[in-house]
């Protein structure tokens, strides 16, 4: 075996675990290893010594990090392929009765139909021609509007509105979530006027702020502005026979006369109507979309377990009435931090259920047509495909808490404009990713059908591939790859099914194969056989709604246009001015493009090219004739570059490109999904890895079925090299990393390159948003100065550092309160100074400041997000329970809280009868030898030393019964003692499950700790290093509370990441925590060529 095949040896194959070979190597000769000895024993000796280096590094990164080469767990649970969970619930469509006893109507496919009229025509306005004035999708051709193009509004309006049942899973969210989130407060009225300065929220044109609470309810909810809520369809809107399409109405069939979907108490009947009469109508049918909330993308549901008929929820109106109706909401949407625990109540049911539509995230300010008053948007000025650059996750996600809590710093550590998808179902990495914007889907598919299928599992198979169509269940499949890292790979469909899922369709199952928000349990698929049989909501959308949803994305109307199409800056006054006076540097950036960038940022590519990677990327292209290997190694780029193979691509594109016709448009510019879709290893690309080494699309994982078998047999991807802040010396490489790690085989570690379609419009880039200033600004001068700044730092490796320079003054900062502070950065979010960049998670400034920027810890080279005040991990007392049990058990959690004390009781109580003196010293000699165990191992005896005098008394006290075992009366004193503790314990257990004693506030976690140092410890990790870093960060919060140093120069970080950081960092599943760093593609070009490009991308 030659060098070639290095890299097919990974931790996944050492472990047995099922990887298929490397698909880059350049020989079928390449098999996977099963050692480092086995990788390099048969290679040629000029090469051996190469490879035997290679073998070492990659061993000493896995050792290095054993966390995070490692494979997680599957749940032992998990049903066989394409089997059917016997166990598993219906949703609550096809539900007879709610977890709180109220009867339900069941319903079925038909109950939900989707609504057909042209209800958003304005919304995602596009360029046609060379009228540069954005314009209505002419959906009508002219007659009537045709059956795809019906098919493609009613996509549009599933897109807008439809939550597939997520509603119930929202209402859990509210009621069990651990306090961290609730809807309803997001949706408070009074803040309307601020909901995108806030949070990024699109206001619901035709509803206001409501100013006065609901009658009977006590909750502020946008109300109707009159009749301007109702949303109305063009005049167009005909059917084929030219009369105006008609509401959508439900079939005459028993399930459906009812006007709601549960039995609601006649004791709330007049309650429930004064609810509904409060409430908007948008227009549609509320039974199926619910009714408006006042924010674009949720939606209100009345719940049945408040309005409904049962005890339960009659218990519940009353409780509402005595905590939020009596006081008019005050506590209920107070910010006050006295008021944290009223929300941390499980009893606390809420009038209204939130769903969630893809328009939540999707729906931001048209580029082209941007809001004039980004408070008050009419529907003209907002585009569903653009994605919501500007939505801030802290604010939707974790709005209960505020930044002394660590959970919410943990969600305000992912950058406007992200989410981090395994929010719910966690993977345990902190990997957050851009809101797509969608665009060119047409050309994107066009690209899947040339790209290499994958192979499909049974389960896989169960969805159709309308890539291969009329061969939906063709295996292997062309597939385009939907993620950033490219797990999504059974098909559009799937990709756009398993979304529902993930944002909580079908919640009664998502919640049994995981633990949700919380983790910590081993995972099992959320299986798609299951999933058809058991839930009306998923299956409505399979059959008839997620190919209305690929016609929105995929027709072209008459006049050439698709809702996907770019949104091209020369569309706009101000970037017509600017493409123009730039239009000599942009020719040439066409060509700098094509020689630098193309082969990864263009879906036009030679014909029969076939882009695989390889360490031995030389040998590999010399045995490719029409394919092209590249380097897996960013450090081989620039060789690559002059290589022969690379040279003779170049020449091949170019002159593809130069021999089709051109038509009155660039061939190259038109119909290019600026992206090849395929995966590229994260060791070439040099970004931030978390998103790259996300597991839950692994085998045995959460999402399992919607992974192709081409994806979980992909082989590891060796070292990654990245920046540890710990590390004792100074020293980094050119690319400012200093150490390394190794992902597993089986899928992680990889990106599809981002499509550079409308690229001006969408900066920060890198996949996490994390490099460029936000400016929050979505006028055509706003984005273009965040897209100046993004592009200058992707190009420029040096600008990325701190300037220090602000962009608005900091001397208004100067002696000002810090709610002064904050209110400034809120208000300039495009602040570049110490304070403001502190209070986004950037120190780089603030340890220079404080004169501690050299030292091990603080010597952030790149943006690390870290936390912006000292903060804790808490957990009210009623969630203390299910947080526990949701961990170890419902039977675990109540024998270790509870009856393994009573048992201790019961023995005692016999011993007091028949125990020795003798007896009694040994378990008290045992009982200190364990304490001092505990003390010794975790090292809490360094932090407080005076807890060794508890074992030498103990051991005082062991001695003495040993000294006199005569001492019948002491020894049964000893033993009523000990009934009496083991009793208190077992109370005391049972009253902590039961919430009625304190909550868990572990901290202060200090000002300035990198919040992935924590959200990325795998649970998975080895033993000993798992108790190395719960034993580090126990000693880092002791040393901080016990000295308590508050003198302003990061003393406390200093001690915390001395004792918890490099023990924490071995234990995690990604060790990677610079944000903007990588893709350094370009910093080798010259100055003309930057500016060339710069130039051309803006034109795309």
């Amino acid at each position: 075996m030659g060098a070639a095949c290095l890299w097919a040896w990974s931790p996944a194959n050492a472990a047995g675990t099922a990887a298929s070979a490397p698909v880059a190597c350049a020989s079928a000769s390449c098999a996977p290893a099963t050692s480092k000895e086995d990788a390099c024993k048969s290679a040629a000796s000029s090469a051996k010594a190469a490879c035997e280096a290679a073998a070492a590094e990659l061993a000493n990164a896995i050792k290095r990090y054993p966390a995070a080469s490692t494979v997680p767990t599957p749940s032992k649970d998990a049903q066989p392929d394409g089997e059917i969970d016997k166990n598993a619930p219906p949703d609550e469509a096809g539900a007879t009765v709610t977890a709180r006893g109220v009867r339900l109507f069941p319903r079925n496919e038909q109950c939900f139909p989707t609504e057909t009229r042209n209800l958003f025509s304005e919304v995602d306005k596009v360029v046609i021609g060379d009228d540069r004035t954005p314009r209505p999708m002419d959906w009508f051709d002219g007659h009537s509007v045709p059956p795809t193009a019906r098919s493609a509004i009613m996509g549009q309006n599933t897109w807008m509105l439809w939550g597939e049942g997520n509603e119930a899973f929202w209402g859990w969210v509210q009621e069990n979530g651990y306090g961290i989130a609730d809807f309803l407060v997001l949706l408070n009225s009074k803040n309307r006027a601020h909901r995108f300065r806030d949070g990024g929220l699109i206001n619901q044109p035709g509803m206001v702020e409501r100013d006065t609470p609901m009658t009977g309810l006590g909750l502020y909810i946008d109300g109707p502005d009159g009749d301007k809520v109702k949303m109305h369809a063009p005049a167009n809107d005909v059917d084929a026979d030219g009369k105006p399409v008609e509401p959508v109405k439900m079939p005459n069939d028993p399930a459906h006369h009812h006007q709601t979907f549960f039995e609601v108490d006649p004791e709330a009947q007049t309650l429930y109507d004064q609810a509904i009469a409060q409430l908007g109508n948008d227009g549609v049918d509320p039974l199926v979309y619910g009714y408006p909330s006042g924010v674009v993308g949720l939606r209100l549901w009345p719940n049945p377990d408040f309005f409904g008929k049962s005890p339960a929820a009659k218990q519940a109106r009353e409780h509402w009435n005595e905590q939020v109706v009596s006081d008019q909401g005050k506590r209920y949407y107070s910010t006050d931090p006295k008021d944290a625990d009223f929300h941390a109540d499980p009893l606390l049911i809420r009038p209204f259920r939130v769903s969630m539509a893809c328009s939540f995230c999707h729906v931001g300010p048209h580029p082209l047509s941007s809001p004039k008053d980004l408070e008050h948007p009419e529907w003209g000025d907002l585009s569903s495909m653009i994605g919501n650059q500007y939505w801030l996750p802290s604010n939707a996600f974790t709005n209960l808490k505020t930044p002394d809590s660590f959970l919410w710093q943990f969600v305000a550590s992912q950058q406007p404009g992200t989410i981090d998808t395994s929010l719910v179902a966690t993977d345990h990495i902190n990997n957050p990713n851009t809101i797509n914007a969608i665009f060119e889907v047409n050309a994107r598919l066009a690209r899947a059908a040339i790209n290499p299928p994958e192979e499909q599992s049974k389960s896989n198979l169960m969805l159709r591939g309308i890539e291969d169509a009329p061969l939906f269940t063709l295996d292997p499949r062309h597939t385009p790859r939907v993620l950033l890292d490219g797990a999504d790979s059974i098909g559009i469909e799937g990709a756009l099914l398993r979304v529902y899922l993930n944002i909580g369709a079908y919640s009664e199952q998502w919640r049994r194969v995981q633990n949700t928000i919380v983790g910590f349990t081993a995972q099992r698929p959320f299986d798609i056989a299951t999933i058809k049989a058991k839930s009306v909501y998923w299956n409505t959308t399979e059959h008839f709604r997620v190919e209305e949803l690929e016609n929105l994305f995929t027709y072209v109307t008459k006049s050439g246009a698709t809702i996907s199409q770019p949104m091209k800056l020369a569309s706009t006054e101000e970037g017509l001015a600017r493409i123009n006076a730039n239009q000599a540097d942009s020719a040439n950036g066409r060509d700098v493009f094509i020689r630098n960038c193309a082969i990864c940022h263009s879906s036009k590519q030679p014909p029969n090219l076939q882009i695989t990677f390889s360490r031995d990327w030389r040998t590999a292209n010399a045995d490719a004739p029409g394919g092209i290997t590249l380097p897996m190694d960013f450090a081989d780029w620039e060789a690559f570059k002059l290589s022969a193979p690379w040279l003779a691509y170049v020449d091949r594109l170019q002159k593809y490109i130069a021999a089709q016709p051109n038509g009155g448009q660039d061939f190259f510019e038109k119909d290019n999904y600026l992206s090849t879709d395929v995966r590229i290893p994260i060791t070439l690309v040099g970004t931030n890895s978390q998103r790259a080494v996300g597991t839950n699309g692994m085998r045995g994982q959460v999402w399992d079925n919607f992974s192709s078998e081409t994806y979980k047999s992909l082989p590891a991807v060796g070292v990654v090299h990245f920046y540890n802040p710990f590390r004792k010396t100074s020293a980094v490489d050119k690319w400012g990393n200093n150490d390394e790690y190794a992902p597993p085989g089986g899928g992680p570690g990889y990106y599809r390159p981002a499509s550079l379609v409308s690229v001006w419009a969408t900066a920060p880039l890198l996949h996490n948003n994390a490099l460029g200033i936000y400016n929050r600004d979505p006028s055509v001068k706003g984005r273009l100065e965040a897209y100046d700044d993004a592009i200058d730092k992707l190009f420029n490796n040096s600008k990325r550092a701190v300037i220090g320079t602000p962009a608005y003054g900091a001397a208004r900062l100067v002696n000002v309160y810090p709610a002064q502070k904050e209110a400034f950065c809120h208000e300039h979010p495009a602040d570049q100074s110490l304070e403001c960049s502190a209070l986004r998670g950037d120190f780089r400034q603030s340890f220079a400041a404080a004169g501690v920027a050299d030292q091990p810890g603080f010597r952030d080279i790149g943006f690390i997000y870290r936390t912006t005040k000292d903060s804790y991990i808490d957990f009210a007392p009623r969630y203390i329970k299910p947080l526990v049990s949701g961990i170890l058990g419902e039977r675990l959690t109540s024998f270790l809280f509870i009856y393994v004390w009573v048992v201790l009781a019961l023995i005692a109580f016999v011993l007091i009868f028949v125990g020795q003196p003798r007896l009694a010293g040994g378990l008290l000699a045992l009982l200190a030898a364990v304490l001092a165990t505990v003390l010794r191992v975790t090292g809490v005896d360094t932090v407080f030393w005076w807890l060794w005098l508890i074992p030498l008394v103990l051991f005082v006290f062991a001695a003495a019964f040993f000294r006199f075992p005569n001492a019948q009366r002491s020894a049964r004193a000893f033993f009523v003692a000990s009934v009496v503790a083991f009793a208190a314990m077992g109370g005391l257990g049972k009253a902590l499950l039961d919430g009625r004693l304190i909550g868990i506030d572990i901290g202060p976690i200090p000002r300035g700790t990198p919040v992935n140092l924590l959200m990325n410890i795998d649970p998975d990790a080895p033993t000993v290093d798992l108790l190395h870093a719960v034993s580090g960060l126990l000693r880092g919060v002791l040393l901080v509370r016990r000295d308590d140093p508050k003198d302003g120069s990061f003393k406390a970080l200093d001690e915390f990441q001395r004792e918890a950081g490099p023990a924490l960092l071995k234990a995690s599943k990604c060790p990677d925590f610079v944000l903007d760093r990588g893709h350094w593609f370009a910093q080798t070009l010259t100055d003309d060529e930057k500016r060339q490009l710069k130039a051309f991308l803006e034109t795309l």
